[in-house]
């Protein structure tokens, strides 16, 4: 189907999801703003295992926007999501600010974690709690604190 609208306007990155949450929630989480085209979370290609981001494909600008404004900054499992446009590659390129790699500690973000990587690390023995926390924060409104 032809959409008009430049993808460019429609396709978000999604950073600092947490490990525990697949496509379905993520979907759940970013449809209230408007049809979602696609939804992917970024694999490891062999553990398989979430890398922290991803991306959501709207058919309208207009619901994209939207999401980057209520949901950018949203706490979910005790991560802050930055939700942003999804820049090209030629976006990239033109952004593209060598000084800022010259530090590999500044890459390593609030979370800490595997900079090298590019994304932080899960605590493997807080998945459990984790998951119980899932349901709650899954379901809380956009704009609202999670309760302690």
């Amino acid at each position: 189907m032809y959409n008009p609208e430049p993808e460019a306007l429609r396709n978000l990155m999604v950073n600092y999801i947490p490990t525990t949450v697949d496509e379905v929630q993520l979907r759940q989480l970013f449809e209230r703003f408007g049809p979602i085209e696609g939804v992917k979370i970024v694999c490891d290609r062999e553990t398989r295992q979430s890398r922290g981001y991803g991306f959501v494909k709207y058919h309208s600008a207009a619901s994209a926007q939207q999401a980057v404004n209520e949901l950018n900054g949203f706490n979910i499992l005790n991560k802050r999501l930055k939700v942003a446009l999804a820049a090209s590659g030629n976006q990239r390129q033109r952004n593209y600010n060598p000084q800022q790699n010259a530090n590999p500690a500044a890459n390593m973000g609030y979370y800490g974690g595997n900079f090298a990587a590019g994304y932080p690390q899960a605590n493997p023995y807080a998945q459990q709690q984790m998951m119980a926390m899932q349901q709650q924060y899954m379901m809380q409104q956009p704009g609202q604190q999670p309760r302690q």
